[in-house]
């Protein structure tokens, strides 16, 4: 793995040694810089896009054990019913599961440099005594392949993001921004700018296309990286 030409078929390589101890899933993902906010998480994963949207859009990230887990300990963490506590825990999981993420166990990553991170691989099985065979099987090549993975990925999780020019935005669209970092609705914002939801959803669309992204989030965190928009408070 360490021989890849490029991240590209780093992380093709990554998925077919997941995919080969009987995996359905990865996902790899690190912080690079200590004290760097999670929404610069360098992450690659082959996880159901809709699951990704939900998990970003409802904030599951807070309720999410892996990751206090994974900035806590350096054991592994393994997916099962129990593992899950609380009402909110327990959610998270019935989601998941019902997205094809059923059991897997999550591996913290530790850099020398400060970076915290995972390697989360995942089955579509429901969890019981042939997955931890398995997994007590496989845990020493897991190990070495969260290891390879890191040493694969560090120079592309460390390289500058490329060059971008600010996109020319119009003055509709810098308000539908400054409300969408203030957490407002789509409908709240046309109440506050009197126009319609359908009207205020054909501006985030345009923003969309503007910054090169799909998700609402990153529409936010690029104006705000650019200096276009100031969070409130």
């Amino acid at each position: 793995m360490t021989d890849a030409s490029c991240e590209a078929d780093a992380i093709l390589r990554l998925q077919s040694g997941v995919q080969g101890l009987g995996f359905d899933r990865v996902m790899f993902a690190v912080i690079p810089q200590p004290k760097v906010s999670l929404s610069d998480v360098y992450m690659r994963s082959n996880y159901p896009t809709r699951w990704r949207e939900q998990y970003d859009r409802d904030n599951l990230r807070a309720a999410d054990p892996t990751v206090e887990h994974c900035f806590k300990a350096s054991s592994p963490f393994i997916w099962m019913p129990q593992s899950f506590q609380g009402d909110q825990q327990h959610a998270l999981y019935e989601e998941a599961s019902s997205h094809g993420l059923k059991a897997g166990v999550t591996l913290p990553i530790h850099g020398s440099s400060g970076e915290i991170g995972m390697l989360t691989c995942v089955r579509d099985q429901a969890p019981g005594n042939g997955f931890i065979n398995d997994l007590h099987q496989q845990l020493g090549q897991l190990t070495l392949l969260r290891d390879l993975a890191f040493d694969t990925m560090r120079p592309y999780m460390h390289a500058p993001p490329p060059s971008q020019e600010v996109p020319a935005l119009t003055a509709r669209e810098l308000d539908c921004l400054q409300w969408m970092a203030a957490g407002k609705t789509a409908w709240e914002i046309g109440r506050i700018l009197s126009i319609s939801e359908a009207g205020v959803n054909f501006h985030i669309g345009n923003l969309r296309t503007k910054f090169g992204v799909s998700r609402r989030n990153d529409v936010v965190i690029k104006a705000i990286r650019f200096g276009l928009i100031t969070l409130p408070g």
